[in-house]
C-alpha cells in the first residue's frame, strides 16, 4: 500500500468516453420509461450498445446507427430505421405500436 494514493485507488473506475450512441439510447431509455406498460433497460452486446424492451405481449431490442450523416434509431434483428435519434416522441410512438399500442 502506497501513501501517495487512496487505499481503493486501483478499485476506481475511470469515467467513460463521451458516446453518442450511449447518450441517444439513455435519451430514448428514460423517455420509455416515462411510459406506462413498457420495461426497457440498456445492454451491451459484442461492444455495442443497445436498448431491450418488453410489454407482456411482445419484447424486442433498439440500436443507434450513424447513417447518411445522422444518429438513427433502428431495430438490432434487421437494422429497419424506427426514427431520428433527434425524434425522441416520433421514436416511442413507433415503440408503442411495435409493442402492441402499450403505454397511454
Amino acid at each position: 500500500m502506497s501513501f501517495a494514493r487512496g487505499r481503493h485507488a486501483a478499485t476506481i473506475s475511470t469515467p467513460r468516453p463521451h458516446n453518442d450512441r450511449r447518450e441517444h439510447l439513455n435519451e430514448l431509455r428514460a423517455a420509455v420509461e416515462a411510459r406506462p406498460g413498457i420495461g426497457c433497460g440498456l445492454v451491451e452486446r459484442r461492444g455495442v450498445t443497445w436498448l431491450d424492451l418488453g410489454s407482456p405481449r411482445r419484447t424486442f431490442a433498439i440500436g443507434c446507427d450513424f447513417r447518411d450523416g445522422a444518429w438513427w434509431f433502428v431495430r438490432s434483428a434487421d437494422g429497419t430505421a424506427i426514427a431520428p435519434a433527434d425524434d425522441i416522441t416520433g421514436a416511442v410512438k413507433a415503440i408503442e405500436r411495435e409493442l402492441g399500442g402499450v403505454g397511454g
